[in-house]
């Protein structure tokens, strides 16, 4: 059998700080030979960073300095460890901007260039000079990564025709998202104040516009007047939080702000709710667009059914059989979505099923990892 490739992730975005493209990273290198993975990556606290990546099996060079740029400087750092590591591979973590360094890195002996998108470079690829660099980055690398069908056609002609495009989106971890038993639900239930047989909606992100809390709250008289005892979790923290309270006023008994919650209290509190709801919608002329959505496939491992809304990447998420799609401004439709939803407990147990069994044959960390062990150990074309 020959050697595996080693492969160099340059990136400036890892742990410990916390971020989507960070978590990204960190569960994708999880899925590999460790003997095989050099991180180089940016250094926000060095005290942080240094205790942080002696829990790591693999080696993590630090940048000195908290951003990481294409620079010359960059450039020539990062080419110093491919021939001193005898590197095959380099894997830029995010495409914009940082790929604009492959060049350089084939230039000092890396055989494949892999780059990342992750949904920022559908905006990168409206404005002229971005386009510019979105084609150079295609011209120089051999593979770009995408995490929706949606994200690839609005960038895919920026790039150019070029690199081989391959699907990679981040993948679920199905033995920590699983369906609660009726006793664990239960608990986290009584510790929310609530019954078995209360009406429990889910939202869980960051709480800025394009996720549609609003809309949840808008919709709540309409969902009261059908389920009085109805609830609404919003779990999360951002900048939007003050408006969201605000617009809550009036159904402050029914919307309970859960704010950024503990990792294993987030889980159970998504296990524990009948529906999972964002109805996500585009906002900014297409430039404030949701990639994919992940939390989507984290509800339906949990075996919960999913509201989803129709920005981005967000309906691909689903299946007919596992949720409902909308559009995120449709508040008289939503109301009736959740109604309908919460009025047959036979349909959401049937969704939920299928929700689980869609995310373990699809979205399985196991199976996306063996994706990104192809890409990386396969010869350069």
């Amino acid at each position: 059998m020959s050697a595996s490739r080693k492969t160099l992730v340059v990136t400036n975005d890892f742990p410990p700080r916390i971020g989507g493209i960070q978590s990204y990273l960190r569960d994708f290198i999880a899925t590999q030979d460790p003997e095989s993975i050099v991180v180089f990556a940016s250094t926000q606290n060095a005290e942080e960073a240094h205790a942080y990546d002696k829990t790591l099996d693999y080696e993590v060079i630090r940048w000195p300095r908290s951003v990481m740029l294409p620079t010359p400087t960059t450039a020539h750092a990062m080419a110093e460890i491919i021939r001193e590591r005898e590197i095959d591979n380099v894997w830029f973590g995010a495409a914009a901007p940082l790929a604009l360094m492959a060049g350089t890195a084939k230039q000092a002996g890396a055989s494949k260039v892999i780059a990342s998108t992750h949904g920022h470079e559908v905006g990168w690829s409206m404005l002229p000079g971005s386009r510019q660099s979105l084609r150079k980055i295609g011209t120089e690398v051999d593979v770009l990564t995408y995490i929706s069908q949606y994200t690839l056609r609005r960038f895919k002609s920026a790039f150019g025709s070029h690199p081989t495009f391959e699907h990679l989106p981040s993948g679920v971890d199905v033995k920590r998202f699983t369906p609660a038993t009726p006793e664990d639900k239960s608990a986290t239930r009584k510790k929310l104040g609530f019954t078995d047989t209360t009406p429990v909606i889910a939202c869980i992100s960051r709480l800025v516009p394009r996720k549609g809390q609003d809309s949840l709250i808008k919709a709540m008289p309409q969902v009261i007047a059908a389920r009085p005892d109805a609830q609404l979790l919003i779990v999360g923290s951002g900048r939007y939080e003050s408006t969201l309270r605000r617009l809550a006023t009036d159904v402050s008994q029914n919307v309970k702000f859960l704010g950024r919650l503990e990792y294993q209290d987030m889980i159970n509190t998504l296990a524990a709710a009948d529906i999972f709801a964002m109805p996500a919608r585009t906002r900014g002329g297409g430039l404030d667009v949701e990639g994919l959505g992940i939390v989507y496939l984290e509800a339906q491992a949990c075996g919960v059914p999913v509201i989803a809304g129709t920005s981005g990447g967000a309906p691909e998420t689903v299946t007919p059989a596992t949720g409902l799609v909308v559009e995120g401004s449709d508040v008289d439709k939503l109301s009736e979505l959740l109604i309908e939803l919460l009025d047959d407990p036979i349909r959401r147990a049937a969704m939920g099923a299928a929700g689980r069994a869609h995310v373990e044959a699809e979205w399985s960390w196991e199976i996306m990892g063996e994706r990104l062990t192809d890409i990386l150990q396969s010869e350069p074309r």
